[in-house]
């Protein structure tokens, strides 16, 4: 292993090839391979590709030339100066991470041009927002049982509503259930959730995707030239929240988010981010989560005390006959950080 010499200048350290590849995958993000010219291509955690993280990806590794390029800040850098830039590591740090000779190498990625693969729906589901589909089996009970569910829920009319909802009448696990599709910054479909909407289904009220990695919900409906994304339990109530997502995982006491979710997360960095939670006047889970996030420091909707009896965003705009809430009003009955922790307890009656 070549060891680094202080008497050099930083343009001079010829780093190991394998070292530097995986410090591209360690700081960039959505990495990809690109075999037939032999470059790495992310989005450039320097700029952060402006508003566009996860979207774009404009920062190129081009081993040939010994140079790491993003042509969206212009900066462009030998890989010792990148790696001391993007990761915060001194000469002697990097000296150190170098000795270890540790190295997460992975030159077998599919290249660009490989289409990825999308998982599918569950058996030939049904598009409820689709007349002509609906129309085709309107003499069927399920199928009108399952528009007039979305309808007195207004899921179909929602300001933040996903393009499409189904329903499986033929899947073995997930039929006769309202299907959510999630999809990435693409806009493909790349995970599902199902939800209960018959009284006589004694399942679980939610079940997801078998054997598939959890995603956010609405990540390809964010508007990057918005300042606030509003992070939701579940993606049904972020149907009426402009520029909000579905974080399931947020469980009290803990929160298991899965590796996509995390990085999902890690693209939201510009935006401010405000988590909206059932109320909390009528829901212990939540005031111990609404505690739990003040005290990482995340701010939270706090329910104002006169719309104790609504459990949710949705049933409030049941109940007040509208298809959203603004995001002012989201912004206004907001608290954060742990300095708002005896606020809260207070207003609650917790102390």
């Amino acid at each position: 292993m070549p060891q680094l010499s202080s008497k050099r200048t930083s343009f001079d350290f010829n780093l190991p090839l394998d070292y530097i590849i995986s410090k591209f995958y360690e700081y960039g993000y959505k990495v990809t391979y690109n075999k037939y010219t032999g470059t790495y291509n992310s989005c450039c955690p320097i700029c952060h590709e402006g508003k566009s993280w996860g979207r774009k990806k404009r920062c190129f590794f081009i081993p040939e030339n010994d140079n790491i390029y993003c042509h969206n800040c212009g900066s462009s850098l030998k890989p010792y100066q990148w790696i001391r830039e993007v990761s915060g590591m001194s000469h002697d740090e990097l000296e150190e991470d170098l000795e270890g000779e540790v190295y997460d190498v992975r030159n077998d990625v599919v290249p660009n041009e490989t289409p990825v693969e999308v998982p599918t729906l569950p058996e030939d589901s049904i598009n409820l927002f689709d007349p002509i589909q609906v129309d085709f089996y309107r003499e069927n009970l399920k199928i009108k049982a399952a528009v007039q569910y979305i309808r007195s829920r207004r899921l179909d009319t929602a300001i933040n509503r996903p393009d499409a909802l189904y329903i499986s009448l033929n899947d073995k696990f997930q039929g006769n259930r309202l299907v959510i599709p999630f999809k990435n910054e693409e806009g493909k479909i790349v995970f599902y959730q199902t939800r209960k909407i018959f009284d006589w289904d004694d399942g679980p009220s939610y079940l997801s995707k078998p054997n598939s990695d959890k995603t956010l919900f609405g990540i390809d409906k964010i508007n990057p030239d918005k300042d606030t994304v509003f992070l939701f339990e579940g993606p049904l109530d972020s149907f009426f929240v402009k520029n909000a997502i579905g974080v399931a995982g947020i469980n009290k006491g803990n929160f298991r988010f899965t590796t996509t979710q995390q990085e999902q997360l890690q693209s939201l960095t510009m935006f401010r981010k405000i988590w909206v939670l059932d109320n909390q006047w009528v829901d212990e889970t939540a005031r111990i989560k609404t505690f739990q996030l003040l005290d990482m420091g995340e701010c939270v909707f706090i329910w104002p005390k006169d719309k104790k009896e609504y459990k949710d965003f949705n049933e409030m705009c049941i109940s007040y006959g509208i298809d959203g809430i603004s995001s002012s009003y989201i912004k206004q009955n907001s608290q954060c950080g742990p300095s708002a922790v005896y606020k809260c307890k207070l207003l609650f009656g917790k102390l």
